[in-house]
């Protein structure tokens, strides 16, 4: 039943699209944080098109903005993987969460180089056509509906003739896959505050990060409360601390861009 559903408004949609009008997609995303292990995580993120910008972001995001709380949403961390497109000016803001603080990074949105193929299948019984990209030290499959009439899908992957409904790299450290689709939804505003950085300073502040992970908790800028095995409060080892986050840090070290993962010491 929930096929059909899907089936029938992506009829709709292809029929009725119009200038104007938000249009928001769901996928599940799944990933592996560290590539060397085959555990993943799982993610369900957010796709709203509108006119010449789309929004990609995560659903907690959506959900701490629908609670209409200031405060809470200055709280919201989870940035990950949360991008800003403009058609119009040919931009991509992406965001980032380093320590305490909020980072965005714009650039100059990529051309995608897709090799479209003439293999076909169904996915959700929806008509969908293969594609391939090498981009930034990964190589992707994309199925793409043509039914669906605009160029958008997950992260800042776009520019094939028809929504994009699943999409994974050859590794399967990332997979997208499409859930749901639907339109008219309210405006959504899921980005709080951010202090902008180019490459280079984002850079300096993943190493500046990594080098002194428990920097904001020495200077009193954030309280942890460390415990011992009988609960007593105790004074942390943060030369301890540290090691074992930089480890952490280095295992964790498989972004999406993989030629753009940072080069730790």
């Amino acid at each position: 039943m929930k096929k059909t559903i899907l089936i029938l408004f992506i009829v709709l949609v292809s029929i009725s699209f119009l200038q104007g009008q938000t249009y928001r997609i769901d996928y599940q995303m799944t990933y592996k944080m560290d590539s060397t292990k085959d555990e993943t995580i799982k993610k369900k993120m957010i796709l709203d098109v509108k006119d010449n910008v789309s929004k990609f972001y995560s659903y907690n995001l959506y959900h701490i903005d629908s609670l209409g709380s200031n405060q809470i949403r200055k709280k919201a961390s989870d940035y990950d993987f949360s991008v800003i497109r403009k058609t119009k000016d040919n931009t991509t803001e992406k965001y980032f969460v380093i320590g305490l603080d909020k980072y965005s990074f714009k650039e100059d949105a990529p051309k995608f180089d897709w090799k479209i193929t003439e293999e076909v299948k169904k996915i959700h019984d929806v008509n969908c056509q293969k594609a391939r990209l090498n981009y930034k030290g990964r190589n992707w499959e994309a199925w793409f509906a043509k039914d669906i009439p605009f160029q958008e899908g997950p992260y800042i992957f776009n520019s094939l003739p028809g929504l994009i409904i699943d999409m994974r790299d050859s590794g399967n450290n990332y997979i997208f896959t499409m859930t749901a689709l639907r339109k008219d939804v309210g405006a959504v505003d899921p980005i709080a505050e951010t202090i902008p950085v180019n490459r280079k300073q984002l850079t300096k502040a993943y190493l500046d990060y990594y080098n002194d992970p428990y920097k904001e908790l020495k200077a009193g800028k954030a309280v942890v409360k460390v415990v011992d095995e009988s609960g007593r409060q105790v004074t942390p080892n943060f030369n301890q601390l540290t090691e074992l986050k930089q480890k952490d840090i280095k295992m964790k070290n498989n972004p999406i861009e993989l030629t753009d993962a940072i080069k730790y010491p």
